[in-house]
């Protein structure tokens, strides 16, 4: 059985797994079909809890106390967080006040766990929790070889004839992997000896020696001639757990052994499970993403293989192993056979094989069985299954909550740091999202801001961008990274694990509820309606593994095409839509009428990026998609071939005659691209118009700031438009052609509706100012109220001579004269500064000619009132506000503007603060204030 048809049959158990799941509790997730007008607009207006933001929530070192959870829980509820995960995680440093850790699984810690279940149903919101503690799983329990296991090797060149003798440990030292998060006590043994030649164009086995185990010296007998000896080492227990807390720290747990895994599991489910039932229980069970640096090994690989495979790995081991570097990327080597020909052509097929006999096992002795595992316990599982170990999209197939992750990168200070040029969704958020897609998840959860070099520098500006971002990518529920559970009584900042700050003693903290409102609004629309793609896009994977092996995903060493992770953006950007898709999943969908369909999934068109190697049942599948009238576009190269090693010739042969067949039938239907420059946006537009591709959303002067995708239920269609630019407003021109009805604008941040006035039938003229976003709902409801207008342009009468009053969040004050706006980063007296700045200004006679207040550039919240009446709130974009009438007339009134600042500068000039200095000592001084100019429009 050939590893497509092992995959395509697990595929569909996985598939009838899911649909067959017992009842659990359903946590408010409503999923209806054909939500009517007024239940879609209801629940927009309130979204439910499960819609609202969730926070990762760092049970730091685990050192717990009731009343502290309970405090934690109510800050969190104030500010609009639905849901929390438990993570136990180890302590970060500070200071700890003497408070003692509790152990993970303890009786003690138990009961800490039920506080929290109790305590959040009481208070209407939702847990999680991450079985075990850190990541990947582990404990010092584990023995032997229910330990992760790594099988690698080191090699020399060596001459004979003669004897060499080899230090035992010293070759065990030389196997080592070079890895960050290094087990103090790995078992490492000599697994095999062997000599090969230092060239090979034709595969032969190398020689193996003998040797006997357990002595000291290793006694060499060497043939005449050079040669390149190999030694294989296997290493049990090489990996510890990342950040364990107390309890569920020590060595990784074996992936690939599956008496292991499920005495693991097995450890959470005997203690801590039955103590549960007073409580709701928890909503899924978490497993974070897998960082296994490299584990190849269990004790019955080479049967597996063999009996997946149909061929013995053994002799070719030497030649596709590798030493083993950070996060399991080879190290290179100049001791090793320089294979060439069909020699490397066949070494290589054979890594590929071991590597996708990697990713089965885990699949089938881990992921599978443990969401059975979750769901025999009556919750979901939540799984971030991608890294070497995994397939990136199949794999999300095989989970009830599958899980990406998008991340706040480093802030140069400058506002407009370029969201284009480094994206902050990761490389797998669109496989993930794609495969719950493909199987008709609604729930795509994301550890979503994600942050370990900006901590208490993150605005919320810059969070709604990041997490606007998120949603593009195909995201719809937020788990933010993450509240840190941290007493009053700790010193400031408290106790930090990682985070954008999320914290009551942050001082934006009291305007987090306006982005959670925001974003909770915009999940609920996103996971009650139907993503919408009509195009499928399908990565050259099997060339990738074959020639570089597996990425350490989301961050992969290499990327295979270089542009691969560009080509989805510009395909939203000039307004069509993707998903990605696989050979599995192309050789169980149905061609028809110029679609190829997959569950309720459809595409007119089929991308294949760079893919050269394929198995003939994939040809055959691309054949019978434009048989049916279907379109194939081949990107920079062709198929000419198939991957792995068993029967490879024939299955060649088999692949390049489907092909040259498919473009001698059918010319009209396929069409070959060179592969896109820097400029991807202009590239597919120039795909559109070479392949017939009409966009569903023409926007004029498409952007590389501006994207959209699109989401689809009875009756409506759906329109999440973004600028991800921090400075710079666009006004663009959008016709919809195949959209029916009244165009509306749902307002994520109020809940309000506003109907559209087209240019033209469905053209219409969408305003994003700086960080905007805009929903835009097509549906039959006539529009009545008055229509939504543009925002003014920026001329208008400029404002000086400022007085600010400075409240900083340690309690001093500080007024002064400011005569002229400016950064306050960059003045010594005032670059220390977090908390209120306070701008006043009293204007001369009446402002009744002006309807708008624009502040120009700020860092930071403002609010601005007139008279010490309120105006409103800004926490992004164009601060611009509206002068109400009443206001205008007045004579000499007073205008105020306070900004709310981050803490970061603070903490960056506070030398004695540790664990603040810890973030921000490598940080740039970040921008504060209103930088204006100010200006009455």
């Amino acid at each position: 059985m050939n590893h497509l048809t092992s995959r395509r049959s697990f595929l569909k158990s996985g598939i009838a797994m899911a649909a067959g799941l017992p009842l659990m509790q359903s946590y408010g997730f409503t999923n209806r079909e054909n939500l009517s007008e007024d239940e879609l607009y209801s629940i927009f207006q309130n979204p439910p809890v499960t819609a609202r933001p969730f926070v990762r929530w760092w049970w730091n070192g685990d050192k717990l106390a009731a009343g502290e959870i309970l405090r934690e829980l109510d800050i969190m509820k104030a500010a609009g967080i639905g849901g929390v995960e438990i993570n136990p995680i180890a302590f970060p440093g500070g200071d700890d006040l003497g408070i003692p850790s509790l152990t993970w699984m303890s009786p003690e810690w138990i009961e800490m766990v039920k506080v929290a279940l109790k305590g959040a149903e009481e208070r209407g919101m939702i847990c999680d929790i991450i079985v075990g503690s850190g990541w990947p799983f582990g404990g010092e329990f584990l023995e032997g070889e229910e330990r992760s296991q790594l099988l690698t090797l080191t090699s020399r060149k060596v001459s004979g004839p003669g004897k060499l003798q080899l230090k035992v440990d010293e070759l065990l030292k030389e196997a080592s992997p070079q890895i960050h998060s290094q087990y103090k006590n790995p078992d490492k043994e000599i697994y095999s000896v062997c000599l090969a030649p230092l060239q090979m164009e034709q595969f032969a086995p190398a020689i193996d020696l003998p040797f006997e185990k357990g002595k000291d010296i290793l006694d060499i007998a060497l043939p005449k001639g050079e040669h390149i000896l190999y030694v294989l080492v296997k290493i049990t227990g090489f990996q510890a757990v990342i950040n364990g807390a107390p309890g569920a720290a020590g060595p990784v747990l074996n992936h690939y052994n599956p008496v292991a895994i499920r005495k693991f599991l097995n450890r959470m489910s005997d203690n801590l499970f039955p103590a549960l039932k007073d409580t709701k229980g928890f909503r899924a069970l978490f497993c974070d993403s897998m960082e296994l640096e490299g584990a190849n090994w269990c004790p019955d690989f080479t049967e597996e293989f063999k009996r997946r495979k149909g061929y013995d790995v053994a002799p070719y081991l030497p030649f596709i192993l590798y030493k083993v570097g950070h996060m399991g990327q080879a190290i290179e080597s100049s001791e090793i056979t320089r294979l060439s020909g069909l020699a490397k052509q066949e070494a290589d097929r054979v890594r590929y094989d071991f590597f996708v006999t990697c990713m089965d096992l885990v699949r089938d002795r881990f992921l599978i069985p443990y969401t059975q595992w979750c769901n025999e316990s009556g919750f979901k599982s939540r799984v971030q299954p991608y890294g070497r170990e995994f397939h990136p999209l199949e794999s999300s197939l095989l989970v009830d909550i599958p899980e990406c992750e998008t991340w706040l990168w480093h802030s140069d200070g400058s506002k407009n740091s370029d969201f284009v040029q480094r994206p902050t969704y990761t490389n797998v958020n669109k496989f993930v999202s794609s495969a719950a897609h493909l199987s008709g998840k609604k729930v795509i959860s994301c550890e979503e801001i994600t942050n370990t070099d900006n901590v208490f520098n993150a605005t919320l500006e810059r969070i709604k961008i990041t997490g606007d971002q998120s949603n593009l990518s195909g995201v719809t529920h937020s788990i933010l990274h993450g509240f840190n559970y941290s007493p009053l009584e700790v010193p400031f900042p408290g106790w930090i694990r990682y985070g954008a700050f999320f914290n009551e003693r942050n001082p934006w903290w009291p305007y987090f509820k306006l982005w959670a409102d925001y974003k909770a609004r915009l999940s609920v629309l996103l996971q009650e309606t139907d993503y919408f793609a009509d195009i499928a896009v399908m990565h050259p994977l099997a060339d990738m593994w074959t020639k570089f092996g597996p990425q350490r995903d989301p961050f992969p060493h290499l990327r295979y095409p270089e542009y691969q992770n560009r080509i989805w953006e510009a395909i939203h950007r000039n307004g069509n839509s993707c998903d990605y898709t696989s050979e599995a999943i192309l050789q169980q969908s149905v061609a028809e009428n110029g679609y190829l369909k997959y569950n309720n999934r459809k595409y007119h068109t089929l991308m294949l990026l760079e893919v050269e190697s394929m198995m003939p049942a994939t040809a055959e599948a691309l054949s019978g998609f434009v048989q049916n009238g279907g379109k194939i576009i081949f990107v920079g190269k062709e198929p000419c071939q198939s991957a792995g090693f068993k029967n490879y010739r024939e299955n060649d042969s088999r692949v390049k005659t489907v092909i040259t067949g498919m473009k001698q039938q059918y010319p009209s239907q396929l069409f070959s691209v060179a592969a896109p420059g820097e400029n991807t946006l202009s590239w597919f537009q120039e795909v559109q118009q070479q392949c017939g591709i009409r966009p569903y959303v023409a926007i004029s002067n498409p952007t590389p700031y501006v994207s959209q995708i699109r989401h689809q239920a009875k009756g409506k269609d759906i329109f999440f438009f973004t600028n991800c630019h921090a400075d710079e407003r666009f006004v663009i021109q959008a016709s919809f052609p195949e959209s029916k009805g009244n165009p509306w604008i749902w307002n994520p941040e109020t809940g309000e509706k506003t109907p559209c006035k087209p240019l033209s039938g469905n053209q219409l003229q969408i305003d994003l100012p700086p960080a905007a976003s805009q929903l835009i709902v097509f549906d039959q409801q006539a529009g009545k109220e008055k229509y939504t207008e543009l925002s003014p342009e920026q001329t208008g009468t400029e404002l000086n001579g400022w007085k600010m009053q400075l409240k900083h969040i340690d309690g001093k004050e500080k007024t002064l004269d400011w005569p002229e706006l400016a950064d306050l980063s960059t003045n010594e007296d005032t670059r220390s500064f977090a908390g209120e700045i306070n701008y006043e200004k009293q204007w001369s006679g009446t402002i009744a000619p002006y309807h708008w207040i624009d502040l120009g550039r700020v860092y930071g919240v403002s609010e601005v009132s007139i008279n010490g009446e309120k105006l409103g709130c800004h926490w992004y974009g164009r601060h611009l506000y509206s002068i109400p009438p009443h206001l205008a007339r007045k004579k000499n009134p007073v205008l105020q503007v306070k900004i709310t600042t981050t803490a970061g500068n603070y903490l960056k000039s506070s030398e004695d603060n540790p664990v603040g200095q810890n973030w921000t000592k490598r940080q740039n001084w970040q921008p504060m204030g209103m930088l204006g100019p100010v200006k009455l429009l």
